[in-house]
């Protein structure tokens, strides 16, 4: 009897631990990735299709660059941590752990100037110690790592309303009138 209501107390245990990861913890590794100008790069392929976004003068373009891309950023953190699964807390306090490693640091940096280079700045990676690339090896084979990549590139789309969202965005804080249709 006791055995069996150990086992039920430990079930129970583990289901009412497992929590999704929030869009701000998702946020945090992506900073630490130099992945938080996603959302402003992603951005700039709109300017290429928007007549309005188009015509737009530096100022005009500066502000609208900057909201768009909030919205594409907290888009892609949902994306991520609805992809962490039931489970993302725990996925993110494994990032958490291997970021405060040598390793961790590295990898992070790596990511940072392959972010930069990206986006056309120059930026040198870190020196790697051969230590430290098992451990990048060994956490880029993990759960944690590979569902986190995976939901960048989930086929998730865009949010049905991401139009109306993006043009109240651009008439509140840029005073610049958007038609949603641009980018349906």
């Amino acid at each position: 009897m006791r055995v069996t209501a150990l086992l039920a107390g430990l079930l129970l245990a583990g289901t009412a631990s497992a929590q999704p990861a929030t869009p701000a913890e998702v946020a945090v590794i992506m900073h630490q990735l130099g992945m938080h100008g996603l959302g402003k790069s992603s951005a700039e392929v709109l300017f290429g299709i928007s007549p309005t976004l188009k015509a737009l003068d530096q100022d005009g373009r500066d502000c609208a660059s900057t909201q768009i891309g909030k919205l594409l950023d907290a888009h892609f953190q949902q994306q991520i941590a609805g992809n962490l699964g039931e489970d993302g807390a725990v996925l993110v306090g494994e990032w958490k752990q291997f970021m405060a490693t040598p390793a961790g640091a590295d990898m992070g940096r790596t990511f940072q100037a392959s972010a930069a280079a990206q986006q056309g700045m120059a930026s040198e990676g870190p020196e790697v110690s051969e230590a430290n690339k098992v451990e990048i090896a060994r956490f880029m084979a993990t759960p944690a790592f590979q569902r986190f990549i995976d939901g960048l590139g989930a086929d998730g789309g865009m949010p049905e309303n991401i139009g109306e969202t993006m043009s109240a965005a651009l008439k509140r804080e840029c005073g610049i009138d958007f038609d949603a249709e641009q980018i349906s």
